[in-house]
């Protein structure tokens, strides 16, 4: 049985090859659609487009009779490089060697630019190129911190001829020790020769938020790479919290979150909720934002509260008033003295203060 299974191959694979190789070349012709199909095939099976697909035609020597028939196609080895045509009608089979060909990254825009605007890695992104174009750039690094010559639309490549030769970094105006908070109130814009700036140059559009210091530095000290922690630290609930509850030491903490999940509506520093409270419960552990807190309430309608004038350093008068509205930190409110019966207004400035206007 095994005997004559390998005759019939045999025959077959002998017949095959005899109607590939030794029919007459007027009888037999290489239809150009074997090779189309054949490219769509694999660029299928990648995920890619037929471009990109480079398909090695077959000997001159090999004449293929027109396919009648349904054409399939396999990988027959392992390292996917060359791929079987298969013929039902006429029966024959061709091997034909392919390749994908080869793609760089691109940086391209990720949304439209405006002229000397400085770019971000928000800025950017790579994309696969097939055939870049002279000058184009392959790494996010060439690119951030430099200022574009001209506008852009999304999608675009970069070329290096599109980029100013500075860079704009960030300086000190003050000293500041670690931990810090980076404020922009802090620093100032410089601009750096690209050929003379060291690679350790933070580059950047914009601080990002809750931008913590690893080391001290110095007034006018260039921010560099190191000089940055790693660890965003924001603001989270120490215990669960109560609607209307609040804030104070004790209930709050510093914790640590992932970069990609700081925003600006994040609190980075305890004495930023000073006077606040909550307008929904929090629980433990949980970020605290800009849009769960409001002003607590901090002088309520009908107490008597202390309305003062001056300043405690210099010349300050005190004295108890009643107050005719309730108020929150910031809130101008209405005092009555009881005695004199004389109405006149303050601003709240914490828990039963209020400060003359």
């Amino acid at each position: 049985m095994k005997i004559s299974l390998f005759i019939n191959t045999a025959v077959t694979m002998t017949v095959a090859l005899f109607f590939a190789l030794c029919l007459p070349a007027q009888a037999a012709s290489t239809p150009e659609s074997v090779l189309n199909e054949l490219a769509n095939w694999v660029a299928a099976q990648n995920q890619t487009s037929a471009d990109h697909i480079k398909v090695t035609p077959p000997d001159a020597r090999v004449k293929l009779q027109p396919c009648s028939g349904n054409l399939s196609f396999d990988y027959p080895f392992a390292n996917h490089e060359s791929v079987r045509a298969r013929c039902a009608q006429p029966n024959w089979q061709l091997f034909i060697k392919v390749a994908l060909a080869k793609s760089v990254n691109s940086v391209v825009t990720s949304h439209a630019m405006s002229t000397g605007q400085i770019l971000t890695d928000a800025d950017i992104e790579l994309r696969p190129d097939f055939s870049p174009a002279v000058g184009s750039l392959t790494e996010r690094s060439s690119v951030t911190g430099r200022a574009l010559k001209r506008a852009m639309g999304k999608g675009q490549v970069i070329l290096s001829s599109d980029l100013d030769s500075t860079l704009s970094a960030i300086k000190f105006k003050v000293a500041l020790r670690a931990d810090d908070i980076v404020t922009e109130a802090a620093v100032e814009r410089v601009t750096l020769q690209r050929n003379t700036a060291p690679a350790s140059v933070w580059l950047g559009s914009e601080l990002p938020p809750g931008l913590r210091l690893a080391r001290d530095v110095q007034a006018g000290q260039v921010l560099q790479i190191a000089d940055l922690a790693e660890i965003r630290q924001v603001v989270v609930a120490a215990t669960d919290l109560l609607t209307g509850q609040a804030l104070k030491p004790g209930l709050i903490r510093l914790d640590k979150l992932g970069q990609d999940k700081v925003t600006r509506s994040h609190y980075f520093e305890l004495n930023k909720l000073d006077g606040m409270e909550l307008v929904r419960p929090i629980r433990t552990g949980e970020p605290i934002r800009s849009a769960d807190v409001r002003p607590a309430l901090l002088v309520k309608k009908g107490e008597l509260v202390l309305f003062s004038v001056g300043r405690a350093t210099e010349f300050q008068v005190s004295v108890k008033l009643e107050a005719l509205q309730d108020g929150r930190l910031g809130d101008q409110i209405k005092l009555r003295n009881n005695e004199s019966g004389r109405t006149l207004s303050g601003m709240v400035s914490g828990p039963g203060a209020v400060r003359g206007m």
